[in-house]
């Protein structure tokens, strides 16, 4: 019975009762008084048990709506899922689809020095500098075996954006790929290791010199359990300072700057014991794995003459070969390297720089590292009283302390015994720290203090 069909009932059974003790006469007042209390109270009652009916409606229709909000919530984090909606960080932030055929990593690295440097005759000088300021994507499209990566690094004079790493590689059966691009040719393990994962502040002056820098071309590549091989024809090969004459290189360059007929590059590497992807570094922290790695690698290439940009006589050559061997004992690390390359011009005396590198590192906390090198350089190169003017006899140590795997401060003392004062050295020797020494002058020191930032 709806409220007011209830109220109209007690309504008309107490006005019935008033006109009976009216016409009737035989009740007293006190009687008609207690009957209209007791109709009240029965009308009170009746209020409050409809109200409490509705209050659990109410209640009801509230508890109907929350679980409605709750399966469309559910709905559209079931939709945003299925649309590829992931994204986190692991060793650097990353979006992806959920099956993985299209992902996209952006890390980067921020290198800031500060450096003093004494060289004999010359005045001391020290000062700040932000070594590396790199920006960094990579991933993959349609599928896992089409993958992509692009690296800009801001440059330490003027902060200028300097391309490296642009290419395309795909992944074939048995292990085989093939990359097309701007990349670092298959040469030197000390520089194909990434400058944000080298022992010291900086790779050594031999790596510098000898350094492949970034080339565009293609190479293919061969991956096993056991073995690597990666084989690639490229433009030109070496960076900006080195192989006696800077112009093979040709990073950042149209078509028609090619300097060479033909560049080839190719670099074997043989996995005794371990992983792969422990040897991406310099340094093996305490409780990884133990491994061995051998690699040799050559080079040839021959300069076309292009006088458009300046650079080699057509016909010079170039030959190189390298070899390596690193040792990870898990808590401290062994590498050592050697290179020889002979630089023979069409016309006037041929040249034969070599070099050799030593370093370790040893954990003595979990943080902590202590590392030292050794390097011999000798470019060969004579001035015109018959001097060999371009030499680096040094030693390094230092210390390592990680704050995390991204975050570490280096400290390193660098100190050449002989002098280096060839005028193609000014650009590798300036990244390590030194200057070009006077003729005659020796004892050359650096000393380096660097954070590093990875994310």
């Amino acid at each position: 019975m709806s409220l007011t069909n209830k109220f109209g009932l007690v309504a008309g059974t107490t006005a019935l009762a008033i006109a009976g003790s009216a016409f009737g006469g035989v009740e007293s007042d006190n009687d008609a008084l207690s009957q209209i209390a007791e109709l009240k109270q029965e009308l009170a009652e009746l209020k409050q048990q409809n109200g409490q009916d509705w209050l659990t409606e109410q209640r009801s229709s509230e508890i109907r709506g929350i679980v409605q909000d709750v399966l469309a919530d559910a709905d559209t984090r079931t939709s945003l899922q299925s649309s590829g909606a992931m994204a986190g960080y692991n060793n650097g932030f990353f979006l992806a689809s959920p099956d993985g055929n299209f992902s996209l990593k952006v890390g980067g690295q921020i290198q800031i020095r500060w450096v003093m440097n004494s060289a004999k005759d010359q005045n001391t000088l020290y000062g700040f500098e932000n070594r590396r300021t790199k920006l960094d994507f990579q991933g993959n499209v349609f599928s896992k075996d089409w993958t992509y990566r692009v690296r800009n690094n801001f440059s330490a004079q003027g902060g200028v954006s300097d391309l490296e790493f642009a290419y395309v590689q795909k992944a074939m059966d048995n292990g085989m790929s093939i990359r097309v691009g701007q990349f670092q040719a298959p040469w030197l393990r000390e520089v194909l290791v990434d400058a944000s994962m080298q022992l010291a502040a900086e790779r050594s002056v031999v790596a510098q010199l000898f350094s492949q820098g970034y080339s565009q071309g293609i190479q293919w590549g061969m991956e096993s359990d056991s073995f690597r091989i990666n084989a690639g024809f490229f433009d030109g090969i070496g960076g900006a300072t080195n192989f006696d004459n800077s112009a093979y290189n040709s990073r950042n360059s149209d078509w028609n700057f090619s300097p060479t007929n033909y560049a080839f590059a190719a670099r074997a590497d043989f996995k005794l014991s371990g992983d792969w992807s422990q040897f991406d570094d310099f340094s093996s922290f305490k409780g990884e794995e133990a491994g061995m790695m051998a690699g040799v690698a050559v080079l040839y290439q021959r300069s076309n003459g292009n006088g458009i940009f300046g650079g080699p006589a057509n016909g010079d050559k170039v030959f190189g070969i390298t070899g390596d061997f690193t040792w990870d004992f898990g808590g401290a690390s062994l590498f050592a390297s050697g290179v020889w390359t002979q630089n023979k011009p069409k016309t006037g005396d041929k040249t034969s720089p070599w070099g050799v590198t030593v370093q370790g590192g040893y954990f003595v906390t979990e943080d902590a590292e202590l590392f030292g090198r050794y390097e011999f350089l000798n470019y060969n190169i004579k001035n015109a009283g018959g001097q060999n003017v371009d030499k680096y006899n040094g030693v390094t140590f230092g210390v390592n302390y990680f704050f995390a795997k991204g975050v570490k401060f280096t400290t390193d003392f660098s100190w050449n015994l002989k002098s280096l004062s060839g005028a193609n050295s000014f650009a590798a020797l300036n990244g390590a720290g030194f200057r070009v020494d006077n003729v005659g002058a020796d004892n050359q020191w650096a000393l380096r203090a660097q954070l590093q930032l990875l994310f």
